[in-house]
């Protein structure tokens, strides 16, 4: 049996895909929104004097109760959203540069678990804070507001670490053979 050698390095291999750096400024862009909100709380909140600012927020605080008030949780990933910001932004002023890459799927792959994580917490509480929507029979409203995003937010990272991930794997497997 002979070994098929890994196929050269291309110049693409060492930068983000446009498409990644369009949904990292996405990214960038709406955890910072969100962290000010919750962290800004209760003066972004419902009745607050900022929460016109965010008034998808509000709505949202109607079915995820973890944004409709201080939570311990919601608060540290939120701190964490603002980290990721800045790694995220250093990624793109990167973002023609191997270290860009890199850094984009460690990031990345930072966002996917911390939402994996968000949905668990929720999931193995009993869905203590989204619950009150099933209880008042609002099942579309929960599947459309409290689970579609979370899936959004679960399912673009893992693109970007599968995109990521092969192209660390192309580029390590060319410089181990070489």
């Amino acid at each position: 049996m002979s070994a098929t050698a890994p196929a050269p390095v291309s110049a693409r291999d060492l930068r983000l895909p446009t498409w990644v750096i369009v949904w990292l400024t996405a990214s960038a862009i709406i955890q910072t929104y969100d962290a000010c909100y919750v962290l800004l709380g209760p003066l972004s909140h419902s009745g607050g004097p900022l929460a016109g600012m965010w008034p998808g927020h509000v709505f949202y605080s109607s079915f995820d109760h973890r944004y409709a008030g201080f939570d311990a949780f919601g608060s540290a990933q939120s701190w964490a959203n603002l980290l990721e910001v800045i790694v995220i932004v250093i990624a793109l002023t990167r973002a023609k540069r191997w270290a860009g890459v890199v850094l984009a799927l460690i990031v990345t792959t930072a966002t996917f678990w911390k939402t994996v994580i968000y949905f668990l917490v929720e999931a193995s509480s009993g869905l203590e804070m989204t619950r009150q929507s099933l209880e008042r029979g609002d099942l579309l409203g929960f599947l459309v507001v409290a689970i579609l995003p979370n899936l959004f937010w679960i399912g673009f990272p893992l693109a970007v670490v599968i995109t990521l991930g092969r192209q660390v794997y192309r580029v390590g497997s060319a410089t181990v053979s070489a």
